[in-house]
C-alpha cells in the first residue's frame, strides 16, 4: 500500500492461459475480468482482510501501546463488522512481468500446454497504474470504490499492509470529529482500504511476479447480509452493470456469467478492438503445447492482429 516501493510500469505484461482462452481472446478481441473469489486464489481477499485486522489487534495488545485501548478495541470490532457488511465483488485479470515462467505455465498456462500473451502495458495501462498509485497513497477524500480500472503489481509482504493499516487506524482513532460514530468511522476506513485488497497475496505466490487489472462493479459479494440488503438498491446497482461503457482505452462489456467447475463465475470483458496502438506484442507457445509458430501467426493475422514471426516464441522451459 506504499507507493514509494512501487516498481515502474513494465513495457509488456504477460497473460498465461489455455489454448481455448487464447482462441477466444483473439477471436473476440477481449480480455476477461473475473471474480477473484472464484479464481484459483479464491482466499486472497479474505486473507488480506484478516491480515489488516490481525495487525491492528496485535498492535493494540503490545505492552508499549500508548493509545486508548478500550476505544481501539471498539473500533477494531466495528472494522470487523464493516468489512463483512461492505463486502463487494472484485473483478480482475492477472498478468506476470515475466515471459516463459515455469510457475506460471504450471498454475495458469494449462500445465504447460497453453499460451502466454504479451500485452502492451506502458501505454495502455498508464492511467490505470497512476490511478492505483494514488489510491495506495490514501490521499484522496473520495470514499467510494473506483469506477475506472486500477492496474498495479501485487505485493507479497505483510509489512506494507501492516504499516499502512496501522497508520490509517491511528489517524482515524485520533480524528477531531467527535460527532461520527465508531461504526461510521470504521466504514470510512474500510472504504479507504478496500481498493487495495486485491493487490496483496501470500508470500508463497511471490515467484509469480504478478500484475493485475482490477475493476470494482460495486455489487455485493456473497453471502448477502439480509439485515442490510435491499432489493431496490440491488436492482439499481445491477442496472449499471448491464450496460457497456468506456473505461480508459477499452470498452467494458456487460456483466455476464460463465461456468467453471460447476460454479457460476461473474465477469466483464474488456474489448480492445478499438485501441489506437497494437495491444498484443508477442506470443509464447507453452512447453507442452502442440501449436507451431506459423499457425499462430496466420491465426492472428486472420483476426486482424499483426505480430511479427520473430515475436512468436516457443517456450524454452524444460518441462513435461
Amino acid at each position: 500500500m506504499n507507493s514509494s516501493v512501487s516498481p515502474a510500469l513494465p513495457g509488456i505484461v504477460y497473460h498465461y492461459c489455455s489454448v481455448e482462452t487464447f482462441y477466444n481472446i483473439i477471436l473476440h478481441h477481449t480480455l476477461r475480468l473475473s471474480d477473484i473469489e472464484k479464481s484459483n486464489d479464491f482466499m486472497e481477499k479474505k486473507w488480506a482482510i484478516s491480515q489488516c485486522l490481525h495487525h491492528i489487534e496485535n498492535h493494540i495488545e503490545q505492552p508499549q501501546f500508548t493509545g486508548d485501548r478500550r476505544k481501539s478495541r471498539e473500533l477494531l470490532e466495528q472494522l470487523n463488522i464493516q468489512f463483512k457488511q461492505f463486502n463487494t465483488m472484485i473483478l480482475a485479470c492477472c498478468f506476470s512481468s515475466v515471459r516463459d515462467l515455469l510457475s506460471q505455465w504450471r498454475g495458469y498456462g494449462d500445465n504447460g500446454s497453453g499460451v502466454c500473451i504479451g500485452f502492451d502495458a506502458r501505454r495502455t495501462f498508464q492511467h490505470a497504474f497512476q490511478r492505483a498509485s494514488q489510491y495506495f497513497r490514501f490521499s484522496s477524500t473520495e470514499r467510494q470504490l473506483p469506477t475506472q480500472l486500477l492496474f498495479h503489481n501485487v505485493k507479497y509482504t505483510t509489512d506494507e499492509i501492516e504499516n499502512s493499516v496501522l497508520t490509517l487506524f491511528h489517524s482515524y482513532l485520533t480524528m477531531p470529529d467527535q460527532h461520527a460514530s465508531l461504526s461510521d468511522t470504521a466504514l470510512d476506513l474500510v472504504k479507504l482500504i478496500y481498493p487495495a485488497l486485491p493487490f496483496f497475496k501470500m508470500r508463497s505466490f511471490c515467484e509469480e511476479r504478478e500484475w493485475r487489472c482490477v475493476y470494482y462493479p460495486n455489487l455485493p459479494a456473497p453471502p448477502y447480509s439480509f439485515e442490510h440488503f435491499t432489493e431496490t438498491r440491488f436492482e439499481n446497482i445491477l442496472s449499471s452493470q448491464r450496460r457497456r461503457r468506456a473505461v480508459d482505452h477499452f470498452d467494458l462489456l456487460e456483466l455476464n456469467y460463465r461456468l467453471r467447475e460447476s460454479n457460476l463465475v461473474p465477469y466483464r470483458d474488456l474489448d480492445f478492438s478499438t485501441l489506437p496502438d497494437p495491444f498484443i506484442k508477442n506470443i509464447t507457445i507453452g512447453p507442452k503445447c502442440p501449436l507451431d509458430r506459423e499457425t499462430v501467426k496466420l491465426f492472428l493475422a486472420l483476426n486482424g492482429i499483426a505480430v511479427p514471426l520473430d515475436e512468436i516464441y516457443k517456450s524454452e522451459a524444460s518441462y513435461r
